[in-house]
């Protein structure tokens, strides 16, 4: 008897950061959930690399290859007369054929993927991490060469025609239902959880990794690639009306280049904050354990939200954490907040953290708020397996 399979679609790299750190979560729960359900789930990967990865957590998964013809008929997807030729031709992307003949029922995108676009038989299920491109339409990389129209085209989509999607947050369903007219009885909250690389420790490791980038404890830490939305100027701002109080920190960072870096490095000059600052670039994922341990506080500066993944992975190992009050929904009373607008009040903040008193109790406040979290993750995954028990049971009610 055919049994209901899931076909779970991750098209991310490893240097993109927490939304590939979420899929990896998910995709762990999915696996382990599916064996006691009955349920068949499938990893498909678009990039060769993730393969290896997923074999070393002990998940099989499937290289799928995109050729120019899926990319034709996704970029047909952005014109809405398309539809109509593709219903009167029966027309179907050779993406789907693939997942069609693999036997899937339906499609689960662990990000917000362009692809659900393609989909002209299968149902999906749909990931929306932020709507950052609508709060802060002001920054270029949510704004050059059509994005935002692109974005707008792939969330209200998304949204809509999906049986589920899920938030990490439950200030995103209400946003998605006022813009998009979601059904609210197809969201499911499941927050964002600490990257599994994170917790694994030992000392003698940890010590390595600093040596190996020349650097010693007690440091600030950010860890974003370089975007201009990820603010890193108002950290450095900040450094400098410290510096000229006479008191002196030092700043690491590590993320890909996403266009900003060279404007942040010409700010560093400009400021002589040349011997306060070190760039390392990407870090390999079981590096930032030993990084976020070797920081005096986790300074975390972007103005995209609601939610981040690095204030959770700061919690997990008791590193303090500075976030901005714009995301208090996500941080409760688990960090010291601040205008990410004013470097003065990210300089008041970053001062208060160095209270020994502070760092005890934040420590203790960011063990509560992973608490909260996991329960709130345990509820939301129970929400996603109800979803799909349901439809396992509308695509094969034989299997009753």
């Amino acid at each position: 008897m055919k049994r209901y399979h899931v076909g779970i679609f991750l098209e991310l790299p490893l240097d993109v950061g927490g939304g590939f750190q979420q899929s990896l979560t998910e995709i762990i729960w999915m696996r382990d959930w599916a064996r006691t359900a009955d349920i068949d789930v499938t990893v498909f990967t678009t990039l060769p690399d993730n393969v290896a990865i997923l074999a070393g957590l002990g998940i099989d998964s499937v290289c799928l290859k995109l050729g120019w013809l899926d990319r034709l008929i996704l970029f047909l997807k952005y014109l809405g007369p398309f539809d109509l030729l593709q219903y009167t031709m029966r027309i179907r992307a050779p993406f789907e054929r693939k997942l069609i003949r693999a036997g899937v029922d339906i499609v689960y995108f662990t990000t917000t993927s362009n692809w659900n676009l393609a989909l002209y038989q299968l149902p999906f299920i749909i990931t929306i991490f932020d709507g950052c491109f609508r709060d802060s339409p002001e920054f270029d990389e949510v704004r050059a060469f059509a994005q935002f129209e692109r974005r707008d085209t792939v969330w209200r989509n998304g949204v809509i025609k999906a049986s589920v999607v899920v938030t990490n947050a439950d200030e995103l369903i209400d946003m998605l239902c006022r813009r998009y007219a979601m059904e609210r009885d197809h969201a499911v909250c499941i927050p964002f959880s600490p990257s599994p690389y994170v917790s694994r420790s030992d000392a003698a490791g940890d010590s390595a990794v600093l040596k190996k980038h020349g650097i010693e404890p007690g440091y600030l830490f950010y860890p974003a690639q370089f975007w201009p939305h990820k603010n890193h100027a108002t950290i450095l701002l900040a450094m400098r009306l410290l510096r000229d109080q006479g008191v002196k920190h030092r700043l690491v960072l590590c993320g890909s280049d996403r266009g900003a870096r060279a404007g942040f490095e010409a700010l560093v000059m400009q400021h002589g904050l040349g011997d306060c600052v070190q760039i390392l670039g990407f870090v390999p994922s079981v590096e930032l354990g030993a990084l976020y341990r070797g920081a005096s506080a986790l300074v975390m500066a972007t103005y995209f939200g609601p939610t981040n993944l690095p204030p959770l992975e700061a919690w997990e190992i008791g590193t303090p954490v500075i976030y901005p009050e714009a995301f208090q929904a996500q941080a409760g009373d688990a960090a010291i907040l601040f205008d990410y607008d004013d470097p003065a009040s990210l300089a008041r903040a970053i001062t208060k953290v160095g209270s020994a008193d502070e760092r005890a109790r934040l420590a203790i406040a960011g063990k509560q708020r992973l608490a909260h979290f996991a329960e709130r993750i345990d509820e939301g995954h129970r929400q996603l397996a109800r979803h799909l028990m349901r439809l396992r049971y509308r695509r094969y009610p034989q299997n009753y």
